[in-house]
Order: structure tokens, then sequence, then C-alpha cells
């Protein structure tokens, strides 16, 4: 069917773009094109998904990698612990 698309390859990328912000907010001498350099996409692509577009989940998962984390865990929202563990990262 032309038009359609699966949610199930973009399920969860609200979150993983909240999870991006918070880490380029956490990590101020990270610009988005240097963020978007080592994790091997272009930075209109994140400036792109940071701004609301879907993007494929090879994209999400080079954003997990440069991130640390897995892909799994980029399409979840912030649990409690972490939030109070970013939290005392920050006071540090």
């Amino acid at each position: 069917m032309i038009g359609h698309q699966s949610n199930a390859n973009n399920e969860g990328q609200d979150w993983a773009r909240e999870r991006l912000r918070n880490f380029l907010d956490d990590h101020p001498s990270l610009p988005v094109y240097r963020f978007a350099l080592i994790a091997g996409v272009s930075r209109i692509t994140i400036a792109n998904f940071l701004d609301g577009k879907e993007v494929m989940r090879g994209t999400l998962i080079k954003i997990a990698r440069a991130m640390g984390i897995s892909i799994d865990k980029l399409r979840q929202p912030i649990s409690n612990q972490e939030y109070i563990e970013l939290r005392q990262e920050e006071k540090q």
C-alpha cells in the first residue's frame, strides 16, 4: 500500500529524541555537528530528528552507539533511577 508506514520501525522515537536532547544538554562541549560526526550520520539528519522527523532504525542504532547505550534503552523513557544518577553526576 502506497503511503503506508509501519509504526513498528518508528516506535519509541519520541523517547529516543528526548534522550538525545538530554545527552547533548549534559555534554555542552559536544555540539550537534560533532555528535553527528561521532555517530556517523549527517548533522542534517540529527537536526531533522531533533525537530521531530522520523529516522530509520539504522540511524537510531548509530545514535545509540555514539551515546554508549543500546537501541532498546534509547527507545525507553528515562527511569527514576537513571534520573537520580544524572542529577548526582551534575552536582559533582
